[in-house]
């Protein structure tokens, strides 16, 4: 494998792609099996109006900025600017509890959480590990931090939670999982039949327009 191959990319990286949507198909045996699996609800959707307000509110308001909702077993994986390289894991009927959430989750504004996220990528620039890295790659990080702004619009964001229920709540191919990150602006999304979608934040509203 060769490092400097520039064909070989990930799906979305060290790159800010406002375009993005793929789709990875899963595996064919719970694909066709899909009609066969009778869905039972749990206390996600029980609650899912109440739990999609918080996790707004995390996204905009305190440290988060990345939150992997588990639709299907309730748990939800948060990574917060705080601990930029740790992960929590929380249950969902926790996050309803207000409690909870103000004692677990320190306080920041989206644009003020934009700014220490560019000031990272700053340091790490001026910091001599980042000559580890190949002429290709420092390449990248400068232009993408050159250009570097707004990095999630609070309107697509806000779109993003409100259309969750309905995905959840589709015929036959319903949203088990979803991942918001705040910082590439992208979303994936697994469904009960295995497959995922990875869109950019400004696409999805494509994706809903079309799908649901």
């Amino acid at each position: 494998m060769n490092p400097g191959n520039d064909k070989i990319k990930a799906l979305f990286g060290y790159g800010l792609d406002n375009n993005l949507l793929r789709h990875i198909m899963g595996d064919s045996s719970l694909r066709d099996s899909v009609y066969n699996r009778e869905r039972t609800l749990n206390l996600v959707d029980e609650n899912i109006d109440d739990l999609l307000e918080v996790i707004l509110f995390l996204l905009l308001s305190t440290g988060v900025y990345r939150i992997v909702i588990g639709l299907n077993n309730g748990e939800i994986k948060t990574s917060s600017v705080f601990d930029p390289f740790n992960v929590e894991v929380h249950l969902a009927e926790d996050l309803l509890v207000p409690d909870y959430v103000f004692n677990h989750f320190g306080m920041i504004a989206l644009d003020e959480k934009e700014a220490l996220i560019k000031r990272y990528y700053h340091m790490l620039e001026h910091d001599h590990v980042f000559e580890y890295l190949s002429e290709e790659w420092q390449e990248a990080f400068h232009a993408r931090n050159e250009v570097m702004k707004q990095l999630t619009d609070e309107g697509e964001l806000r779109y993003i939670i409100e259309h969750i229920p309905a995905l959840r709540n589709l015929e036959g191919y319903y949203l088990r999982s979803a991942v918001i990150n705040l910082f590439n602006s992208t979303i994936s999304m697994s469904f009960n039949c295995d497959g995922t979608q990875i869109m950019s934040h400004k696409k999805f509203r494509e994706f809903i327009e079309e799908y649901v």
